[in-house]
């Protein structure tokens, strides 16, 4: 019994640890400017596709949220032209290896000194901050893929 408390212990301590070497492994391709590693330990067509969805909701809720000061047909035509607008720039900015090295390499300091906040979402994604909340943080969303953490989503 001794045996198996301690071997579950140990299972649980490697589960708990498990994201902080993969974003050990994120901050070296970073430091390395190692696109190879990048693309591994990334997912980019699902961060694409995060970012394009929220590139799409923002828009449709920017003119929604300026309330009754408009008229509806005014309120119409702002939103027709924005969703047009954000749909362009959601198909024309892919986000690849070397544009997310770009922009993890705007972070004041390594992502080691810049992660403010770490946790579980669930059993399999993690989040992580980077930068201090309300001082437009990075927030990176981690998801268990095949036995192994991968990065799904970026948000500015």
């Amino acid at each position: 019994m001794k045996y198996v408390s301690r071997l579950l212990f140990l299972v649980v301590i490697v589960y708990l640890g498990w994201p902080y070497f993969h974003l050990y492994q994120l901050h070296r391709a970073v430091i390395n400017n190692d696109s190879a590693a990048i693309e591994n330990l990334v997912d980019l067509k699902k961060v694409n596709q995060v970012f394009k969805d929220n590139l799409e909701w923002q828009m449709n809720h920017m003119v929604n949220s300026q309330g009754n000061l408009f008229p509806e047909v005014v309120r119409q035509g702002a939103q027709t032209i924005i969703g047009t607008l954000g749909n362009l720039a959601a198909e024309t900015v892919v986000i690849d290896a070397q544009n997310l090295l770009k922009r993890l390499h705007k972070i004041n300091g390594s992502l080691w000194e810049e992660t403010t906040f770490a946790f579980f979402e669930s059993p399999t994604r993690f989040t992580i901050r980077l930068g201090e909340l309300g001082r437009n943080p990075i927030h990176i969303q981690m998801t268990l893929q095949d036995w192994f953490w991968r990065v799904t989503a970026i948000y500015d």
